[in-house]
């Protein structure tokens, strides 16, 4: 039986060769990221028009990925492969942005946490961080983390202590490591720092609700949260298409 590093590189060898070959999903993907699969959670429209009319870069995005980058500044480049070696034999490893992957049956699934801590050989947190004002996490949020908490588990690693957090920061802010630690480590009491133990058959349900969709095996659908459409960039061509006349 393959050990969980030996499957990772696997994966990596599978995924390379479906980039090369193209992919059988929609839009010729090889794989889904987590990011998309939330995205759907959020709103599989505009999921979708993101791959037929292109991304719409919006202020907000770009000030997100400069927090992100600024997160990241002292991070020391390793290769995935060190990482994972490195964290798997028992050394405390905090890994930025970490590439993930792994197959659900035929389907190849990809992310990136923001954050994966390691110790005693296997995964004890998942970690993302969120820019926003609102105090507490949305119900995207939770299934982005609970979609690496199964790839985690997909690789063959142990699983048993690991949890992962949400953690909402004020748009401006730009923590230092130290606290963003302490925040991630000792988690519950702080304000805007969410601890959850994964829910796996929740999780399972939801990825495969999703990946239905990438298989052709359904059409998107539109959110149900209708408010939402007053601020999406892709509000105009949505409106012209069958979920405006609902």
């Amino acid at each position: 039986m393959l050990g969980p590093l030996s499957r990772y590189l696997r994966a990596l060898s599978e995924l390379s060769r479906l980039r090369r070959e193209g992919g059988t999903l929609r839009f010729g993907l090889p794989a889904v990221s987590a990011s998309d699969i939330a995205s759907q959670f959020y709103c599989e429209r505009k999921v979708e028009f993101r791959y037929t009319v292109g991304r719409i870069r919006t202020p907000e995005m770009a000030e997100g990925e400069n927090r992100h980058a600024r997160l990241l500044e002292r991070a020391v480049p390793r290769s995935p492969e060190e990482i994972l070696r490195s964290a798997l034999e028992g050394q405390p490893v905090w890994a930025n942005e970490l590439f993930l992957a792994s197959s659900f049956g035929r389907v190849f699934v990809t992310g990136k946490p923001d954050a994966l801590v390691f110790e005693g050989g296997r995964p004890i947190r998942v970690v993302e961080y969120k820019f926003t004002g609102s105090r507490v996490p949305a119900y995207y949020h939770h299934v982005q983390a609970r979609v690496y908490c199964l790839l985690l588990r997909q690789l063959g690693m142990d699983t048993s202590h690991l949890r992962y957090v949400i953690l909402l920061l004020p748009p401006s802010s730009s923590p230092d490591f130290g606290l963003l630690s302490r925040m991630v480590m000792e988690g519950t009491g702080e304000e805007g720092v969410f601890v959850c133990e994964p829910d796996w058959e929740r999780a399972r349900r939801e990825l495969s609700w999703a990946l239905q969709y990438w298989t052709g095996r359904r059409e998107a659908q539109p959110t149900a949260t209708r408010t939402r459409c007053d601020y999406c960039e892709y509000r105009e061509r949505c409106l012209q298409g069958p979920a405006g006349g609902e």
